[in-house]
């Protein structure tokens, strides 16, 4: 899927002042997330086929019809082993430069990203302004929900052989005891997933009908940590 969450709650007012839109012909397109002044984080099938000259990234809004910031991009870059596949893809993520350098605010601020990749479990918050029904458009304000992290031998079991990399990826699912289970969907895409103020993935793919009893997978960014720091100097 090209990842609104299903199931999310309304996110409170600049509570995640890393998050962003990535836009294209006034559109939202994806999510993204600010890790430097400079540059952008996103999924690379976010960016696959889309002119950088049409992209604009805004930053530092709830809602994508008002406020925050828009900013051009100058280039991006997209893994040199991600081929787009339409779902279960390694190797997806990207990163843009933005024509001008952003400017920290409350409301815009950077993630912190993981040293290494790690053993992952408990919780984790998912954001974006992704469709909140499988048949849906994207959600005009961001839209949060916590989410548990699942082994990836468990989470493979739920997509094709192969799809789940356990190197490459990283799973969530909603809780077992959450009255109203929450999953990626349209629009999501490219968007962080953060524990403890560290953006541990980025909304890959998951179910082609954002199921809520199927996991959401993300690119395991402790995994690609070299390969941003090599291509944005962070």
């Amino acid at each position: 899927m090209s990842a609104q969450i299903v199931g999310g709650t309304d996110a409170p007012d600049g509570a995640y002042p890393y998050q962003v839109s990535l836009q294209y012909g006034g559109s939202h397109i994806c999510g993204g997330s600010i890790i430097g002044t400079e540059w952008i984080l996103t999924a690379a099938h976010c960016l696959k086929g889309v002119p950088t000259t049409g992209i604009r990234v805004v930053a530092g809004t709830n809602t994508l019809d008002a406020g925050g910031t828009a900013h051009s991009v100058e280039r991006r870059v997209l893994h040199e082993r991600y081929v787009h596949s339409g779902g279960g893809s390694p190797h997806d993520i990207g990163v843009v430069k933005l024509t001008t350098p952003i400017t920290y605010t409350p409301r815009i601020q950077p993630i912190t990203l993981p040293a290494l990749p790690e053993l992952l479990g408990g919780t984790a918050t998912l954001t974006g302004w992704g469709a909140t029904h499988a048949d849906g458009g994207p959600s005009n304000t961001l839209q949060h929900a916590g989410m548990t992290v699942l082994p990836v031998a468990t989470c493979a079991l739920h997509f094709t052989s192969g799809a789940v990399d356990p190197l490459s990826h990283i799973c969530t699912l909603a809780p077992d005891d959450d009255p109203n289970p929450a999953s990626g969907c349209i629009g999501d895409s490219g968007g962080p997933l953060a524990q403890n103020g560290t953006q541990i993935g980025i909304v890959s793919f998951g179910s082609g009908r954002c199921s809520r009893s199927s996991p959401t997978v993300y690119t395991n960014v402790g995994t690609y940590r070299l390969w941003i720091n090599t291509r944005t100097g962070i």
